[in-house]
């Protein structure tokens, strides 16, 4: 046999040559190198069962079950951490190593000029600086923690020795050591992605730069606003919109459940990557038995249960920054006004490395709130803004991690309480239950007091717009034991009415909330099956209202072509299933209809910004209410129509005009990318699962959101799911994405995206039956010298 060098197989992996070219190079055929190749990436694989040696002061164990989830156990809290870091290290070395240069802006040194936006972003928010100042300040548990969990992971990196991931030969680089500052990191950066965005802020701006008074608050109106988390008698006065990237959790109560006890269920959406940013895990120590899914890298369960308590969580959209207008000195720019006195802008400079071409140099600018940040929010002023500095609620010098721990101990609805007073950030919806039949509803984190409501961008000087603290844990949104029986969030307003709290949050529609309302008190008791098939829900509540009402205006047309859309809206109920064409028709209208609606108030350059705010006006001009927005001598209904006639055009030509080419399966379909899976096409089959046909859409409790741009493609959606009766807690059942595997050569690499495609989940048992493991890896202290 002759061997063919690693060089030449990673030159295939890459898309540089071919297996045949290969073969013919080589003399041997090309089934020979298609099994070096496979011998190769299948020599990455970790050793998951037998003994190893570690530095642990105990024993420890990982028993991985069917579905590669690490059920670890261990004698002291610290080993049982350092064994966590093990697993994690064994099966996602490489996606941890990335996840932490992206937060710490070093991308672009393995990945090249194309991560060079992502690295100056993130080092001029400064996650790496806010996790190394809270890793100075961690206490004495949570220090102990992050250490043996890096420990852990170090050690896995070890042990791999020359066998590595694959994607650290395709880079040509090693990994450095994992530090309690990264774990820090790559948690900052899960606050960024829920509570940064800082998009909405020039939204808004521009709403109050085009808008009247009274158009805005028509313009940045929540559509079914009655759809409140904690039931009122008014509406939430204000919102956003939902795409796709959000979240959804619900508690049913003992008198609605078959058994008596509660069901809770969870599904976090977010931007879609591979594998999932969750690692699914049991942690069995002293005083701490709990099982769910971990943020990889860090210590704490963020969606799970023990054995008595059970907690699922969706994102809470106070707001928890600001974006202050700063006043620059006219004879010098280095200079901005703070109070009565010209200060000087602090300035860093820092060097970016970059693969393939000279270092990039980033030059930060801070204010006393925080970094310019111009660079990455869209500028609303036709010649630009003036610098707009960040404050925000997450560049604290704090890792949050004590809550988490507090919580994975939790042993009643109590617990779950006071562990979740210790939550200062991300601010999130929590939902929760116990054994005895307790349910609960409490929002979390850092909501920062404002004396003004301000839309948009904040003046710097004026003392009304910083903040004055932040709300008391006892005064945010929540509901104890609630005579309903049940809880249930999606990123919908907490409260209805009006007021700063409010009018300053990015809540969603409430189509998804009214969607689990509905399923959970259409009558008769639920069993954790069914509780957890609301999860699959695929009627939109925004099309069963709106598309008949659409279907109308369509019948009405003189265009023939655009009668025949009302007749596919007729027959339509409102579902996004695969073999149905409504969802195509309607998705295309309505994003023509938020631009149409835009474009009459907003310059063209701002349009796209805007639009997924037209919402609220879309749906009440369909309805026929009152709102004057085209002006008096423009008739709805001629704008209607001509939507629909743009919306036509726009299937035909990027679709086609035969309508069984408009079938939602057809067109709205999932991959799972990798992040190297954009180098090129041979990457991207190798690394990236997918194509597949999925259900559902933005605003569906089975949430898909997707994009028009490349049709209905989807883009970001439940990347978890989670049932837990409270009957038998130490059972419960879950899926992810993909698997929980970062090797391609693993079984557990995609073996659960049939399960997720299909709504189904696979057992998650805290007491596993021998014979389901699929390896038990014993880990004891090291001997000798080693040691």
């Amino acid at each position: 046999m002759v061997d063919i060098s690693k060089t030449h197989i990673l030159q295939l992996l890459k898309g540089e040559t071919t297996a045949s070219e290969l073969a013919q190079g080589a003399g041997v055929s090309e089934a020979e190198v298609e099994a070096q190749q496979r011998r190769y990436i299948e020599g990455k694989l970790p050793q998951i069962d037998g003994e190893v040696e570690i530095a642990i002061g105990g024993k420890a164990r990982i028993a991985r079950d069917r579905w590669g989830v690490a059920h670890v156990s261990a004698d002291t809290l610290e080993d049982g951490y350092c064994a966590l870091g093990y697993a994690m290290g064994q099966d996602r070395l490489w996606q941890l190593d990335y996840m932490r240069r992206r937060a710490r802006g070093c991308l672009a040194e393995i990945m090249g000029e194309r991560q060079l936006h992502s690295d100056r972003f993130y080092r001029t928010i400064g996650l790496g600086k806010a996790a190394e100042a809270a890793a100075q300040k961690m206490d004495g548990e949570v220090e102990r923690v992050l250490v043996a969990l890096g420990a852990g992971i170090n050690a896995a990196r070890e042990a791999a020795g020359d066998q590595l991931p694959v994607e650290f030969d395709l880079l040509d680089y090693r990994p450095q050591a994992w530090t309690p500052a990264d774990s820090i990191a790559v948690w900052k950066w899960r606050w960024w992605s829920l509570t940064g965005r800082l998009e909405v802020l020039a939204q808004r701006e521009a709403c109050k730069r085009y808008l009247s008074e009274e158009l805005c608050d028509v313009f940045l109106g929540v559509e079914a606003g009655e759809e409140t988390i904690v039931p009122g008698a008014e509406p939430a006065a204000t919102g956003g919109y939902d795409s796709g990237e959000g979240s959804n959790n619900w508690v049913v109560g003992s008198s609605r459940t078959a058994n008596g006890k509660p069901v809770l269920a969870t599904d976090p959406h977010n931007a879609l990557d591979h594998p999932s940013q969750w690692y699914e895990a049991q942690l069995t120590a002293p005083g701490m038995d709990a099982v769910g899914a971990f943020y990889l890298g860090t210590p704490g369960i963020y969606l799970g249960h023990t054995r008595r308590t059970a907690w699922g969580l969706t994102n809470h959209t106070s707001s928890a920054r600001d974006l202050y207008v700063e006043q620059v000195r006219a004879d010098d720019v280095w200079c901005y006004q703070e109070g009565d006195a010209w200060v000087p802008f602090e300035v860093e400079r820092q060097e970016i490395a970059v693969k393939g071409r000279e270092a990039s140099v980033l030059e930060i600018l801070r204010t006393v709130r925080g970094p310019v940040v111009n660079d990455f929010v869209q500028a609303v002023g036709e010649e630009g803004d003036p610098p707009l500095s960040l404050r925000w609620a997450g560049d604290g010098p704090d890792s949050g991690f004590a809550a988490m721990l507090a919580l994975m101990r939790s042993q009643s609805l109590d617990e779950v309480l006071s562990a979740l007073r210790r939550w200062t950030f991300p601010n999130l919806n929590f939902v929760f239950a116990d054994v005895d039949g307790r349910i609960g509803y409490h929002a979390v984190g850092t909501a920062p007091l404002r004396q003004s409501p301000w839309r948009g961008f904040r003046p710097a000087g004026e003392a009304a717009h910083q903040w004055q603290g932040q709300w008391d844990f006892d005064d945010l949104p929540q509901q104890i034991d609630p005579p309903r029986d049940w809880v249930g969030s999606a990123n919908n307003p907490p409260w209805g009415g009006q007021g700063a709290y409010l009018a300053l949050g990015n809540w969603s529609d409430g189509y998804r909330f009214r969607r689990i309302r509905e399923r959970i008190e259409a009558g008769g008791k639920m069993d954790a099956m069914d509780v957890g098939a609301i999860h699959g829900d695929v009627l939109h509540a925004r099309a069963r209202e709106l598309a008949p009402v659409l279907a109308v205006w369509a019948r009405q047309s003189a265009d023939a072509e655009v009668r025949r859309l009302g007749e596919i809206l007729d027959a339509w109920d409102g579902t996004y299933g695969l073999d149905e064409i409504g969802p195509a028709v309607f998705e295309a209208f309505w994003d023509h209809w938020l631009r149409r609606i835009s474009a009459a108030h907003f310059p063209a350059r701002l349009v796209g910004l805007v639009a997924s705010k037209a919402g609220n006006v879309g749906r009440r001009l369909l309805l026929g209410e009152e709102v004057e927005w085209f002006g008096a001598q423009v008739e709805v209904g001629d704008e209607i129509q001509a939507v629909l006639r743009q919306a036509l055009d726009w299937l035909n030509e990027k679709i086609g005009e035969a309508q069984a080419q408009w079938r939602w399966g057809a067109l709205h379909q999932v991959s799972f990318p990798h992040p190297l899976g954009v180098m090129n096409e041979t990457l991207r089959a190798f690394l990236s699962p997918g194509p597949f046909a999925t259900t559902g859409g933005s605003g569906t409790v089975r949430a898909a959101g997707f994009s028009t741009a490349n049709p209905f493609r989807m883009t970001a959606g439940s990347t978890y799911r989670m049932v837990v009766d409270l009957a038998d807690p130490a059972r419960s059942w879950s899926t992810t994405t993909g698997g929980l595997s970062g090797h391609p050569a693993s079984a557990r690499y995609a073996d659960q995206t049939q399960l997720w495609l299909e709504d189904r989940y696979h057992p998650l048992n805290m007491d596993v039956d021998e014979q389901d493991l699929d390896g038990v890896l014993e880990l004891r202290p090291l001997q000798g010298d080693a040691r």
